[in-house]
């Protein structure tokens, strides 16, 4: 019969004696096998180690809620249980509604951590007790990220107006102008390059008129997008400004294709400006945990996405998935995020997944600005499928789609 392996338990305790003795009690007693965490950052190193149990102290160095919040979504540690360690009974509840599975408070005896092990390690459940309340899988309902970025409430009154397709230009304009900053960008934007109309458009009420409902609202959630998101702070090291003149390149290609193949898609660019969000959350919000995945980027020479599931456990489309979700934006923008790697497997619109996909690729193929790693990913043939392309129309376009994004460049000049 094959050899029974030991269940692996991750233990992240800040004191050295503490660590030592649950360590060796682990090993020695209960014949588990045992990986100690030295912090928070390396917490997350060591999940790619795929532990079965992980006992969190929450005086561990680093941020621990962050920490739980990138553990209770990564789909490799579905199975994984976490217990908190603690003599902080305060935070306790904050660390189960992140994620984590139960707890245990300290001081224990031996006897009592073994028997709580056994509980959520065993083949059976039993009652849980006042001390531990374990589950085999993490929650299905998760609480919101702290601290996420919220759109400025001027796109949230245009979206609603927006609805009714036969809106008065003199309405949304009121809405537009509540907001005078927005304002200014979006008559500047109106009279830039990338609308490219030959008069001056000098009101909002003319912008709505000359662009449109549909136009004129994708262009206040583009600048919304922008504004909510330029000021976050800490960062892992992400190059911000390579990064929005890939996005913007990004958007420009989608546009450009989405009117040769006439497509009718008017948020095409606007998907292209958003595909990549979820590396900004985690380069701002998990700044601590997503330096190490662009070390591995840049050591390694690995994909964003690769390094990302290396060490986080997760990619920067599910959590763009998860801003989109509390910025309520369109479903059709959905795809566009979580699925513009593999648009195969896009659900709900497979044609605007396909689209960013492949303008994706070609943004980073011209080189582009920068979505932060090198990596040149092939086309799916089956995108090309979907959008009615070929290589040999993109061979034939390349001109026109880096004349395009040249032309668009003042996009970042308005949003600056």
């Amino acid at each position: 019969m094959p050899e029974v392996q030991p269940r692996k338990i991750l233990i992240a305790q800040q004191d050295p004696m503490d660590r030592e003795f649950v360590r060796t009690f682990l090993e020695v007693v209960g014949g588990y096998e045992v990986v100690e965490a030295l912090s928070g950052v390396d917490l997350i190193r060591k999940l790619r180690l795929q532990p079965h149990l992980i006992l969190l102290d929450t005086q561990m160095k680093g941020d621990v809620f962050r920490a739980l919040e990138l553990m209770a979504r990564a789909p490799t540690l579905e199975h994984t249980a976490i217990a908190i360690l603690s003599y902080e009974q305060t935070k306790i509840r904050i660390c189960l509604e992140k994620g984590a599975d139960g707890f245990i408070i300290k001081p224990f005896s031996p006897d009592a951590l073994l028997a709580k092990i056994w509980k959520v390690l065993g083949a059976e459940q039993t009652e849980p007790t006042a001390n531990v309340t374990f589950t085999r899988n993490f929650k299905k309902q998760l609480s919101k990220i702290e601290s996420l970025p919220t759109l400025p409430s001027v796109y949230t009154e245009v979206d609603r107006i927006c609805q009714n397709p036969d809106v008065a230009a003199e309405e949304l304009s009121r809405a537009i102008e509540a907001d005078a900053p927005i304002t200014l960008k979006l008559l500047k934007l109106a009279n830039s390059a990338f609308f490219g109309f030959t008069r001056r458009i000098k009101t909002v009420k003319d912008a709505v008129s000359l662009l449109g409902n549909q136009a004129v609202r994708n262009a206040i959630l583009n600048i919304a997008i922008y504004e909510a998101t330029k000021d976050l702070g800490a960062s892992a090291g992400l190059n911000k400004k390579l990064f929005w003149a890939h996005s913007a390149g990004c958007g420009s290609i989608a546009r450009f294709l989405n009117q040769k193949l006439k497509l009718n898609r008017e948020d095409s660019f606007t998907a292209g400006i958003i595909h990549d969000m979820g590396k900004i959350i985690l380069d701002s919000l998990y700044a601590d945990y997503y330096g190490e995945v662009l070390r591995i980027v840049e050591q390694k020479g690995l994909s964003m996405r690769d390094a990302e599931m290396q060490v986080l456990g997760l990619d920067h489309g599910s959590i763009g998935l998860e801003l989109a979700a509390n910025w309520r934006l369109p479903d059709e923008l959905l795809d566009a995020i979580s699925n513009h790697h593999t648009p195969s497997r896009a659900e709900k619109d497979s044609q605007i997944a396909a689209l960013i996909h492949v303008s994706d690729a070609l943004c980073r193929k011209y080189k582009i600005g920068s979505g932060g790693d090198a990596v040149v990913p092939d086309i799916d043939p089956k995108a090309l499928e979907r959008l009615g392309l070929t290589p040999e129309n993109l061979a034939e376009w390349q001109a026109e789609i880096l004349e395009t994004v040249m032309r668009n460049k003042a996009i970042m000049a308005v949003l600056n």
